[in-house]
């Protein structure tokens, strides 16, 4: 009886042999098979990763088109290859670019690409991301309703995972909504609000550049005595990150607060400020605000000599740059300034 399950064992053995063997075979040309495609797949990640590289180097040169170009070509690949997080991010891309354009209806498309690709990947930061941006295009387009509601959707996204961040950045772009059509209280509500959630947020960038639109609303309800103290905590700030746009601003901010009150000698500290931060730069629209800032100094304190020396430099600026707007205000202040020497 052993003897003939033994037989029967080797007969099974004999018949799976080729079975097994099949198997294997099958087993080593499938994997022969996917050897090339994942060396394919390697190559082109390396090709759509250059073009990623490409479109950045582009934008450095100010070459949007280029950019998109470049971004398109590898947002075929990613799709191709299943990389959807890259997906995601490269649509924001196209979409700043197209902005940058001044292409906004293609940006809305390229956002909104992005806003359903963050959804796809569940990624919340990206959705508060795509949606603040879908307001900023509507706003560029005139369409305040549809910016409002953007910016909410942002913030009820932000809500919904206490994204302090995306909360602060939501209602600080609703706050610039309500300034623009002059409604500073409820702006100046937002601004607080935002400013709060940035501070938790660790944000100090974006805390300083609320603190600022904060005190242009106040600035433009005449309330100087907080006015200056959100710009004063602006500059704070600025000074903390190193970031001189934000100090300028809070600056400006102070010197026009500081010039209703008349407090001349205020002005002329912050004046000092402004000119250290932007004499020793190679940024010439800085200087022309330098230069008109001096010289409407110089005029309130009925300078008029150095009031007229300095609306002249910056008027010679405002024709370099090709800003016949503010060259025609310079221009008139001058003759201002002239017919009081007179």
């Amino acid at each position: 009886m052993q003897y003939r399950y033994s037989l029967l064992a080797a007969a099974m053995l004999f018949l799976l042999a080729p079975i097994h063997a099949a198997a294997q075979t099958r087993d080593i040309e499938t994997q022969l098979r996917q050897l090339p495609r994942r060396e394919e797949t390697s190559q082109q990640r390396q090709v759509a990763d250059r073009l990623l590289l490409l479109a950045e180097q582009q934008v450095a040169d100010g070459s949007y088109a280029t950019a998109i170009r470049a971004w398109e070509r590898a947002l075929d690949i990613y799709a191709a290859l299943g990389d959807f997080a890259t997906l995601e991010t490269t649509y924001g891309q196209i979409g700043l670019a197209y902005a940058q354009l001044g292409s906004y209806d293609q940006a809305e498309v390229a956002v909104r690409r992005q806003l359903a690709a963050s959804r796809d990947n569940q990624n919340f930061s990206g959705q508060i991301t795509a949606w603040n941006t879908l307001g900023s295009l509507a706003l560029q387009r005139g369409a305040v309703a549809s910016a409002v509601a953007a910016y909410e959707e942002a913030l009820s996204v932000a809500q919904s995972v206490q994204n302090y961040e995306g909360m602060g950045l939501a209602l600080s772009n609703l706050g610039l909504v309500a300034a623009a059509q002059q409604d500073y209280d409820t702006a100046i509500s937002y601004y607080e609000a935002a400013g709060n959630y940035r501070i938790r947020a660790g944000n100090l960038a974006g805390r300083a550049n609320t603190s600022n639109n904060l005190g242009n609303a106040y600035l433009a309800q005449n309330r100087l005595s907080e006015a200056i103290g959100a710009y004063r905590l602006a500059l704070s700030y600025g000074q903390d990150i190193d970031d001189t746009l934000t100090q300028l601003q809070a600056i400006d901010g102070l010197i026009k607060a500081y010039s209703l009150r008349q407090n001349w000698e205020q002005v002329q500290s912050y004046l000092d400020e402004r000119i250290a931060l932007t004499l020793g730069q190679n940024d010439r629209w800085q200087w022309l605000l330098t230069y008109q800032r001096l010289g409407d100094f110089y005029r309130a304190t009925e300078q008029f000599a150095l009031a007229q020396e300095q609306y002249e430099l910056a008027l010679g600026l405002a024709r370099e740059l090709n800003r016949p707007q503010l060259e025609g205000l310079l221009y008139n202040q001058l003759l201002l300034v002239e017919s009081r020497q007179r």
